[in-house]
């Protein structure tokens, strides 16, 4: 029987339980769960059943509504779960991270999403639905970051401000993998990390100085922004190259441009939500291997059913302690 149509009259739409923005403000306020109609795939695309979809700070932003998202809205980026439309990829395994999901289309904080074929992706073989749920943004950002826009080489040095964060964790293991040297800094030392600066009592330049014979790092990948936004950059040695990602808005800071000019530093930044979709999941195909193989493990996880998702909106607000907070909409 297909899915959803058990005792339900002919023409009344298939059901599904879903979150729901229906306004901005604290998840208590914004999030809500309640069934929607489960969505039609357009030609080109696939209607996945997810198993397990992680919560986000971008996420937690979008409930907010700091994101100028147009609500109500289903949000939700990342997904772990099972192609159950017909069609080629139909009983296959899938995982990822949807650009505009949640935002300009439905996101995958539901039983159900649809997606354009082009951004699916096998989920890695050896990998719980909740662990390949929870690898999504975080991961997708730290690979585009480190290797697609940095294109980190073996024997470089990179300093990851908030590393101990999940998109820091995440970089500090692929630099790991190609043969770089991450230095993580932020407040809090994860176990067994070394080096680390600690960002609430050490001076961030010199510490990377010290660490690097005064030559300064290769790279830096900043996501925490404000007051750590140019000492980061001195830290770099001549030629050195920068990129930042979303960090919530800070104070004023002075800086001289010519900080950049004079030394020739490069200096971008990501916004992950306008990358393309296909190009997402060839970020993932190139994810799975490593997963398989054992260089790469999925961060702890904490799971929550759908009706319990404000919840778990909040602890991404308070700060998660390393732990993925993943909603399991199939109920698994």
């Amino acid at each position: 029987m297909p899915i959803g149509t058990q005792h339900r009259p002919e023409n009344e739409p298939r059901k599904m339980a879903a979150v729901v923005l229906e306004t901005g403000g604290p998840p208590a306020h914004s999030v809500t769960c309640r069934t929607e109609p489960i969505p039609e795939p357009a030609p080109g695309e696939a209607l996945v059943e997810v198993h397990a979809a992680a919560v986000n700070p971008l996420d937690v932003a979008n409930a907010a509504g700091r994101l100028g998202t147009p609500l109500p809205v289903i949000p939700g980026v990342d997904f772990a779960g099972v192609v159950v439309s017909d069609g080629d990829h139909q009983g296959h395994q899938v995982w990822g991270s949807g650009p505009a999901l949640g935002m300009t289309r439905p996101g995958t904080h539901a039983r159900f999403v649809a997606l354009p074929e082009t951004w699916l992706s096998r989920k890695p073989v050896n990998l719980t639905m909740a662990e390949a749920g929870a690898v999504g943004r975080s991961h997708l950002t730290a690979f585009e970051t480190v290797i697609n826009i940095m294109e980190l080489i073996p024997g470089e040095t990179i300093l990851i401000t908030g590393g101990a964060g999940m998109v820091g964790q995440a970089a500090a293991a692929i630099a790991r993998w190609r043969g770089a040297e991450p230095i993580i800094a932020d407040r809090h030392r994860p176990d067994g990390v070394e080096p680390f600066i600690d960002t609430s009592s050490d001076d961030l330049r010199e510490a990377v100085l010290d660490l690097t014979d005064g030559r300064g790092t290769d790279l830096v990948l900043d996501t925490v922004g404000g007051a750590l936004f140019e000492p980061a950059l001195r830290s770099l040695r001549f030629g050195g190259r920068m990129v930042g990602i979303f960090s919530a808005p800070e104070p004023r800071i002075d800086f001289s441009p010519a900080e950049i000019y004079n030394r020739q530093l490069r200096v971008t930044g990501l916004a992950s939500v306008f990358l393309d979709g296909a190009h997402v999941a060839g970020v993932f195909d190139q994810l799975r291997p490593l997963f398989e193989r054992g260089i790469l493990a999925p961060p702890a996880v904490k799971t929550w059913q759908l009706e319990d998702s404000a919840e778990a909106y909040q602890t991404v607000s308070d700060g998660s302690a390393g732990i993925k907070q993943v909603l399991l909409p199939s109920g698994d």
